[in-house]
Order: structure tokens, then sequence, then C-alpha cells
């Protein structure tokens, strides 16, 4: 994990942000449901700290024994015509931010309106994304 987001989160994290670390099986799990594999950044994310984000910002991930938050929200906008290869890592309600799975060999992160046929670049990495959107809430405080 980028030492900018540790830091980040260590000045401005606080005590609940964050679900702690997913273990191996529950990410092999939540791929399984989904039928794919999460990118490596996204893995090492889940890996680290679950589910959550700081000042205001939510990364969806793996929430221990209450589930997944990325396996619903990833099935929710399957249903409305997101590709199988995606994951929703962001859900704003009108759009998301999602990441194809490992296999494509993407880091990139995406928006995808509602209906919509075309992704849009956001970011070209996981972590670009993560210390813009924190950096962003930080700003917000």
């Amino acid at each position: 994990m980028n030492e900018k987001i540790k830091k980040m989160v260590e000045e401005y994290g606080e005590e609940r942000d964050f679900f702690g670390g997913a273990s191996e099986e529950e990410i092999r799990k939540a791929e399984e449901i989904l039928g794919l594999q999460f990118p490596q950044s996204y893995r090492a994310f889940l890996k680290e700290y679950g589910s959550g984000g700081i000042c205001g910002v939510e990364i969806l991930g793996i929430e221990g024994n209450l589930g997944a938050s990325v396996v619903k929200a990833t099935e929710r906008w399957r249903k409305l015509g997101l590709d199988k290869k995606l994951i929703v890592i962001e859900d704003s309600g009108e759009f998301v931010r999602c990441m194809y799975s490992a296999d494509v060999r993407d880091e990139k992160v995406y928006s995808w309106v509602r209906g919509g046929k075309k992704l849009s670049v956001r970011y070209d990495t996981f972590d670009d994304y993560i210390i813009d959107m924190f950096q962003e809430g930080i700003d917000n405080l």
C-alpha cells in the first residue's frame, strides 16, 4: 500500500473509519461470488483496511462478518447493465467508480453512469484514486 495513503490515514483517520483488514479467505469468497479476481492494488487495500475511508470518503470493500459492500454494490450495478468484468469500488447512487477484474490487467479507475454505454477513465491507478479522494475529503474539512 502506498506510503502517502498510509500517512493520510494516520493523520486524518479516526477510530472505526475502517472495518479492519480482510482475510485471504474473505477476499477469495467475495471474488468467488462475483466470479472474478480483484486487481492487486485493490486486494492490498482490502488486506490492509477491509472497507472504509477518511474524512467522509468511503471505499467499498469487505466488512468481515458483516459481508462485502463491494459484492452487494457490484451485483446491484450489474443488474443495471455494468459489465461483469468490473467491480464497484464507490457507489454514488447515480454513477459508480469501478475497476476491471485482475484478468483484464488494467489498474485504471473508471466512472460509469447508470444505463451508460461507455466507461470514462478517471484515474490511472487505484492508488491515484485513493490519494485524490482522500485529499478532497481532507480539503473539505
